[in-house]
């Protein structure tokens, strides 16, 4: 697992993304890229999509999982495909295939529960 921390030092929510949805999401003011090789993509608390090749972390605020959940689902509207979400959930994966038609609260729900599961690492 990726160790982040953002500016106050909570653990950062770490994401693997298409490198076209890294720049629409900085571009959004939904997360910022994370200077890392991209074999640690694979260590990322979640995955969107099966092209992913870029670390972001979403912004800290009270609403980015919602925000980013609505952007996914967006995503897969512009697109007209589904979407893959994977992430780690304790021991196990999990995964959730997002159309356009899913609520955003379903994919919030998801993404809460992958990020809550996440154990901070030694430094």
């Amino acid at each position: 697992m990726v160790c982040v921390e953002n500016a106050s030092g909570q653990p950062a929510m770490i994401v693997a993304v298409p490198v076209d949805a890294a720049l629409e999401l900085e571009r959004d003011k939904l997360a910022h890229p994370l200077p890392v090789l991209r074999g640690a993509v694979l260590d990322a608390a979640v995955t969107v999509g099966t092209d992913a090749a870029v670390l972001v972390t979403l912004l800290q605020a009270p609403d980015s999982i919602r925000a980013f959940a609505v952007w996914v689902r967006a995503r897969c509207v512009r697109s007209g495909s589904s979407i893959e979400l994977r992430a780690r959930r304790g021991g196990r994966r999990i995964q959730l295939r997002v159309d356009g038609d899913i609520d955003p609260g379903v994919v919030a729900e998801f993404l809460t529960a992958a990020f809550a599961d996440q154990e901070p690492q030694p430094k």
